[in-house]
């Protein structure tokens, strides 16, 4: 993660110096294996016209917000209605803007969800079993996008009325993180986007954790995911695989990988990463992301809530064809 401290559009109040700087430090080292996520990958997409979002919804564009980051900070509104709301999120600075949703649990503020989440995602196994019953405690995670400059994304998710959380991923662990308050009142809306197919995480069992996939994957069309895992967290992201690459061979990939979020040479992937942020147990999403008609690896670099272990070495990852 890059430590170059960049200022807040919304800057956080009654934290002293040298806490934000020791905490910078603690979310740096644990987020770096997200930030940092197929680093060196030159994803050819990047270069690629971004493309129109928006048309292939339905009606989402009568209730949404938009935003927007920057090498400033990120924009957001400070209110929108309850019911089916659809994020549209871009970044024009590359490492900036995988915007986050979460609702903190009565009482709770920004430095526990801080502390929390740092703990929960910690590159340190056994800091993550106790990391995730904090996390539980303190908010419920609802998604957001992991996107780049010139690909943006949109996601739906049902709010009720009260006080939300946006933030960005990959600047919590700087001195002046980027988060926004956002306020949910006024009257109920019920329109939003629709899936084409839907992904579930959950564990079956004598396999573990797995992924299930219902419908047919559409490139830039919406698809839903839905976390089912009982206590843990989880993500869904999508990174184009080299030709002739088979699970067999991811499987031996992720079972080389160390535990410091650190990714070992001769890598299977061929872009960016795109997809989902995390989700708490029983909770849903449905997003819109510019992958293209090619074959994918559908992961997640979440570790397991139990052990601290990854739960790409515990089998949660699959090929999917976007068609």
């Amino acid at each position: 993660m890059n430590d170059e401290r960049r200022k807040s559009t919304t800057r956080p109040q009654g934290e002293k110096g040298t806490e934000r700087g020791r905490r910078s430090v603690r979310m740096t080292t644990a987020l770096a294996g997200a930030a940092l996520m197929l680093a060196g990958v030159q994803g050819p997409a990047l270069a690629a016209p971004a493309p129109t979002l928006r048309g292939t919804a339905t009606a989402e564009t009568s209730h949404s917000v938009d935003i927007t980051s920057t090498d400033a900070g990120f924009t957001a509104p400070a209110t929108t209605r309850p019911g089916l709301t659809t994020f549209h999120a871009s970044t024009t600075q590359a490492g900036r803007g995988w915007i986050g949703l979460a609702r903190l649990k009565d009482g709770k503020g920004w430095d526990d969800f801080l502390g929390a989440l740092s703990r929960a995602l910690s590159n340190t196994p056994s800091d993550v079993p106790q990391g995730a019953k904090d996390l539980d405690d303190t908010a419920t995670l609802l998604g957001g996008l992991v996107i780049h400059p010139g690909q943006p994304g949109s996601f739906t998710q049902r709010l009720q009325p009260g006080r939300y959380l946006l933030f960005d991923y990959l600047a919590v662990g700087d001195a002046e993180p980027r988060y926004h308050w956002l306020t949910v009142t006024g009257d109920t809306v019920d329109q939003g986007l629709a899936p084409t197919a839907t992904i579930v995480s959950r564990n079956v069992p004598g396999a573990g954790p797995r992924f299930e996939i219902r419908g047919t994957l559409r490139a830039g069309r919406p698809l839903q995911y839905v976390n089912e895992i009982p206590g843990q967290v989880n993500e869904l992201l999508f990174v184009r695989i080299a030709d002739g690459t088979t699970e067999a061979g991811l499987k031996a990939y992720f079972d080389s990988m160390p535990d410091d979020g650190t990714f070992p040479p001769d890598s299977p992937f061929t872009s960016v990463s795109l997809g989902s942020l995390h989700l708490s147990t029983g909770r849903s999403t449905v997003v819109q992301l510019p992958v293209e008609r090619a074959r994918y690896a559908a992961l997640t670099w979440s570790k397991d809530a139990t052990d601290g272990i990854k739960l790409v070495k515990k089998g949660l990852f699959t090929i999917v064809d976007f068609r």
